[in-house]
């Protein structure tokens, strides 16, 4: 019987904290009535489900995408038929390093492709493989700091690029980029660094209070267009946006209160999330701005699919905010704080209670790192089909994808005062 494939994405970066790749996630999840899972994540049936058909635009935005590969998918001749300048070849580290494998990477190499060898720890039955590859990936969870250090030493004077995997802490991080590790992977902009005592700048304190009036149901047009017509390019950016051919035929635009007319409360909500999060998240990968886009509408899509229905505009502040600690570089305890969420936001981004609405973020974000254990807990909980929700996390990143895209800033500050 054939499974339903969901895929997930995690960034690598580079020393600058760029993102550079994607390592795509694959999982068949097991049904209902089965406590199996379907180890071979990059099989021919699951690449072509959930990778080929989605569509790389999507999923990697110009990136390259790593993909785990098996011995039996490495030594199937059909791998050639995929882009080499688009995918690259993640060995895994049960693979044994015979002749027959050793060939296929080399071959696979002049033909374009990035080879990577996964989990290497500097076990003697790998060494071969370093031969025949372009990157390795180190798991930091399993040396210490010395250990890893004393490896990409040795690692660096073979001419490979090292890529430390499992980085969850700041220190780690720093230990990481101090040793040479040429790119990194794992969750530690999501767990970040907090500085006690800290108090947030004035001007971030202004751009709370506007997502906080957001936030409510108590929602006031005129309020928004006095916090936003002080700043020109909020101004040009409210002009553009609500001239796009999605609100219908462009007009010629007298002033900010038409714009905010025309998209009414709920776009509006929609729009200003939108254009402060990048501003809050400055200094930070922007990669972090997008993911927590994607997070707000994949919550907001979702509402149609729960009952009892939860408020759309409640689902898309939640999703955002999930990841709110992490822009500001605070907990979460503090931004709830900040921002004086109602009782049910702030239980369900505190993972406390048994809401939907907390529900609905745990879901999403478990899909998002393919917790399977969880997702079927959740979906049944909230009567969301597996379908459903991939649905809504690919759309999600399409459309963060676009609405986070920079425009250039033009002069609109005469829209202000009208």
């Amino acid at each position: 019987m054939a499974q339903d494939v969901h895929v997930a994405r995690q960034a690598i970066y580079d020393r600058a904290n760029n993102v550079v790749a994607y390592e795509l996630l694959f999982r068949a999840l097991p049904d209902e009535n089965s406590s199996c899972r379907n180890d071979d994540l990059a099989s021919w049936q699951v690449l072509s489900a959930g990778f080929l058909d989605i569509g790389l635009d999507a999923l990697l935005k110009g990136r390259r995408a790593l993909v785990n590969v098996p011995r039996k998918m490495l030594l199937d001749e059909r791998i050639y038929s995929l882009p080499p300048d688009v995918i690259g070849l993640e060995i895994l580290e049960d693979v044994e390093p015979d002749e027959e494998v050793l060939a296929m990477c080399r071959s696979l190499r002049a033909r374009g492709f990035l080879v990577v060898l996964d989990d290497y720890v500097g076990q003697p039955v790998a060494e071969p493989m370093l031969d025949v590859i372009d990157w390795v990936k180190v798991d930091l969870r399993s040396l210490s700091a010395g250990e890893a250090a004393k490896l990409a030493r040795q690692l660096k004077r073979r001419k490979l690029r090292l890529l430390a995997e499992k980085v969850e802490t700041q220190a780690e991080r720093d230990m990481a980029l101090a040793a040479g590790y040429d790119y990194l992977q794992g969750y530690f902009l999501h767990r970040p660094r907090v500085i006690g005592g800290r108090t947030l700048p004035s001007s971030v304190n202004a751009k709370l209070k506007l997502l906080r009036l957001l936030s409510s149901r108590e929602f006031n047009l005129n309020q928004v267009k006095e916090i936003i017509e002080s700043d020109v390019a909020l101004c040009y950016r409210l002009v553009q946006y609500s001239n796009s051919a999605r609100f219908g035929a462009r007009r010629e635009i007298t002033g900010l209160r038409q714009c905010l007319m025309r998209l009414g409360e709920d776009e509006t909500r929609r729009w200003i999330t939108i254009v402060l999060l990048p501003t809050l998240a400055k200094g930070r990968c922007p990669e972090i701005t997008e993911n927590a886009l994607a997070r707000a509408r994949m919550s907001e899509l979702l509402t149609t699919n729960i009952k009892p229905k939860i408020h759309p505009s409640e689902a898309f502040m939640a999703g955002m905010f999930s990841l709110l600690d992490a822009v500001l570089q605070l907990p979460m305890t503090d931004v709830v704080q900040q921002l004086g969420l109602c009782g049910e936001v702030s239980d369900a981004l505190l993972h406390r209670g048994e809401s939907d609405l907390r529900a609905l973020v745990q879901l999403v974000e478990s899909y998002e790192a393919v917790f399977s254990e969880e997702l079927l807990p959740l979906c049944r909980q909230l009567g969301i089909s597996l379908d459903d929700t991939g649905n809504a996390y690919l759309e999600a990143l399409h459309w963060a994808s676009e609405v986070n895209r920079p425009v250039e800033v033009k002069e609109a500050a005469s829209l202000a005062t009208r």
